[in-house]
């Protein structure tokens, strides 16, 4: 049994609650997509100054309120909000709204609030437009609608503001609410990017290292991906690290490779975690550090990294750490196995098959063998055929069965 290298992450479309507010800056927000090797996620972004307020004439909309000046169960901030946002203040319109979605100082009410960005939004109150797009992105506010959505984002990013900016490119990079565009995808981010956005520049980079709407450029990939990874984007510190390692758009440097997955380790990256635990434990780019090793093993593990999960368990059983616990390596390579890892799958079996460091069992060790050799590994489909010998037709028929049910845990699960 050896150590292996990590597996690559499952990408996934992530999605928070955010809303704007015109005096502070945007929380984060949903519909990040990476046009490369790395889904991004979402983003703490700056406001773009508002417009000036317009006052309602007589003859403007009636303001849709369940709520009066007076309403008891507002905050005294809150009424003095709501008669102005009454009197046609498309600031406090969207101010009012942020309470009413958020329950923050007034009743939830979602429609309510959707129905205040509205008025704002047509005022072209550039929070409101991104509020109202993310509203109908979400669907948690109003019902889901990524055509609107893309509309109002486009009005934002039209005015300014870099939350829409990145969220309408990550619409024309998927196709979603949009005909797919990734040439316009991209020149919204390069323009997010270039006002500081930090997810816009990971996402630039990953569009120029794939030459995906825009011409193929390994420096330009690699100097914005240094720039969201001196921002302190873990993924652009992960990525930053293998760009060093292999010299793609920079020269190759051992450690300024290994100084970017210190970072990204730092920063929480599971597969950067792993990576510097591997180098710390051979030595490589860096002292040779068993102690270092040990730890960021142990953080990456914690993550739900199965690799990190696997060479643990290896420590654990040859007490090479001075630390020898079988219990914990069997429970860490259980969970890995779970999480279908075919390896973690295979050295589970071979220890049950062998019954040294863990008690001997023939039956689990088919189990995990031949779920093993399902991801063809050779080596597991053979002592597969060695523990059948140990066991009786029904006993395997049982095996077969459960391996046929088997399905992989989830992380968090």
């Amino acid at each position: 049994m050896t150590s292996f290298a990590p597996h690559p992450g499952n990408s996934a479309r992530t999605a928070r609650k955010a809303l704007a507010s015109a005096r502070a800056d945007i929380p984060r927000f949903p519909g990040a997509i990476a046009l490369g090797l790395i889904l991004a996620a979402t983003l703490t972004l700056a406001q773009a100054a508002a417009p000036a307020p317009t006052l309602a004439s007589k003859a403007s909309q009636a303001q849709p309120s369940v709520l009066e000046p007076d309403e008891t169960s507002l905050s005294p901030k809150l009424r003095a909000i709501l008669a102005k946002a009454q009197n046609g203040d498309p600031q406090a319109q969207n101010d009012l709204a942020l309470a009413l979605a958020t329950g923050n100082g007034a009743p939830k009410a979602p429609a309510e609030a959707v129905r205040w960005w509205a008025l704002a939004a047509d005022k072209g109150f550039v929070a409101a437009q991104f509020n109202l797009g993310l509203a109908y992105d979400q669907g948690a506010l109003a019902p889901q609608n990524a055509t609107l959505a893309a509309s109002w984002y486009e009005k934002a990013a039209a005015g300014g503001n870099l939350a829409a900016m990145y969220n309408l490119a990550g619409m024309l990079s998927s196709g979603h609410g949009v005909p797919m565009n990734l040439a316009q995808a991209a020149k919204l981010y390069e323009n997010a990017a270039g006002h500081g956005h930090v997810k816009s520049m990971y996402n630039l980079a990953l569009a120029y290292s794939r030459g995906q709407g825009l011409e193929r450029d390994d420096a330009t990939a690699a100097r914005w991906m240094l720039k969201a990874a001196e921002a302190g984007h873990p993924r652009a510190q992960y990525l930053m690290a293998q760009m060093y390692a292999q010299g793609l758009g920079v020269h190759k440097d051992t450690a300024k490779s290994v100084h970017w997955l210190a970072r990204a380790a730092r920063s929480g990256h599971a597969r950067a975690q792993y990576s510097y635990a591997l180098h710390c434990q051979q030595g490589k780019g860096t002292p040779r550090n068993s102690e270092a090793a040990l730890h960021w093993y142990r953080e990456a593990a914690a993550r739900n990294h199965t690799g990190a999960m696997c060479n643990l368990a290896l420590i654990m059983l040859d007490g090479s750490s001075g630390e020898k616990n079988l219990a914990e390596a069997e429970r860490l390579l259980t969970r890995a196995a779970e999480f279908d890892d075919p390896k973690a799958q295979h050295n589970l079996g071979v220890l049950l098959l062998e019954g040294k460091e863990l008690a001997k069992d023939p039956e689990q060790a088919y189990y995990w063998l031949s779920l093993a050799a399902r991801h063809g590994l050779a080596e597991a489909r053979t002592l597969r055929t060695q523990a059948a010998k140990e066991l009786s037709p029904i006993q395997i028929e049982a095996q077969n069965a459960r391996v046929a049910a088997f399905k992989a845990k989830m992380p968090g699960k």
